[in-house]
């Protein structure tokens, strides 16, 4: 019995994970008693070292990701209450955000892995040459620790099959949570509408 042989040819692209976009996250020491000796520590140093340290994080971090002095101002609103009972809150931004910096640190959300792939059609489907398609695709990422995630990224497919993504944004943010969070249906329709996207997608 003869049988036929199915031949078959990668066109690409290839996904591959990308390690170096890495997002900012809380860094929650193992007991409260920890968190409160980094707070003290911090607070126990004169202002120059504190400026000296500070303008060496924002060094290393700012060229990675955007609004470091924000994520770790805002850190620090979060970690306050370690300050011990009796002492002032520090007056100082730069050593708000120093104190934010110690409680922060990065996560790499592709570090292991990048995979099943899910693709569906864009809603913006301007700007097309004839027969070309805008999609969007999800993916499973898995980082360290072994965390998932949904990651996203957008592309086309031309009328001749050939499927070009678009490179992905070299800043990576961690979404705002906001818990039990409820939404007017008109008003969420008629922002819809604002934006050019309410429509049967």
């Amino acid at each position: 019995m003869k049988t036929n042989t199915l031949h078959a040819k990668r066109i690409g692209p290839i996904l591959v994970p990308d390690r170096s976009r890495v997002l900012m996250r809380p860094f929650r020491p193992a007991t409260a008693d920890i968190a409160r000796r980094i707070v003290a520590r911090v607070m126990a140093l004169p202002e120059e070292e504190v400026a000296r340290l500070l303008n060496r994080v924002l060094g290393e971090f700012s060229n990675r990701h955007e609004h470091v002095e924000k994520i770790f101002g805002a850190r620090f609103e979060q970690v306050k209450i370690y300050l011990e009972p009796d002492a002032q809150p520090p007056q100082s931004p730069e050593r708000q955000m120093l104190i934010g910096a110690y409680f922060t640190n990065e996560y790499s959300p592709e570090a292991a892995a990048l995979f099943n792939p899910s693709i569906v059609p864009h809603p913006d489907q301007s700007g097309l040459s004839k027969g070309a398609l805008r999609f969007i695709l999800s993916l499973r990422a898995t980082g360290e620790g072994h965390i998932s995630s949904i990651t996203f990224r957008t592309g086309t497919v031309s009328a001749q099959q050939r499927i070009t993504l678009t490179p992905p944004v070299p800043f990576v943010m961690e979404p705002e949570r906001v818990p039990n969070a409820a939404y007017v249906k008109g008003l969420f329709a008629h922002k819809l509408e604002e934006a050019g996207v309410q429509n049967e997608f």
